[in-house]
């Protein structure tokens, strides 16, 4: 299934987004890992193919099955993978069921693991798909 992503919230505590099918109906929402004092993000609006294959994150033992981000110029390993908080990325898209917002903490998002195993099955049979990033 081909994905948009929609970015709603440039913060220092992270980006946050909205991610839709073709039909524009939430599959779930995104947190990307904020760089500088006016939040930007590795991945750059635009189209990107997505490949399937198993990764490693840092302090893992064993690799697991998830969806590499293709061509972004100076970056590698953008994935697709659980975690609720900016410090849970670096640079990769994190997904979950909706975003948290606090006047005290930092944003999260929520069900990351459960909505992880969900956007899998979603792709299920599917080596590649188009993933479509706008600002």
């Amino acid at each position: 299934m081909n994905l948009k992503i929609i970015r709603n919230y440039y913060r220092t505590d992270g980006i946050f987004s909205t991610c839709v099918d073709e039909n524009d109906e939430k599959v779930m929402v995104t947190l990307e890992h904020a760089y500088g004092d006016k939040p930007l993000p590795k991945v750059p609006p635009g189209e990107y193919v997505c490949r399937r294959g198993n990764h490693r994150l840092h302090g893992m033992t064993e690799d697991f099955e998830t969806f590499e981000v293709e061509g972004i110029d100076g970056h590698n390993n953008i994935l697709f993978h659980w975690g609720n908080y900016n410090k849970d990325s670096e640079g990769c898209f994190l997904v979950g069921s909706m975003t948290l917002s606090s006047q005290v903490d930092d944003w999260m998002i929520t069900d990351s693991r459960k909505t992880f195993k969900k956007f899998m099955d979603l792709q299920e049979g599917l080596d590649t798909f188009q993933l479509t990033v706008v600002p």
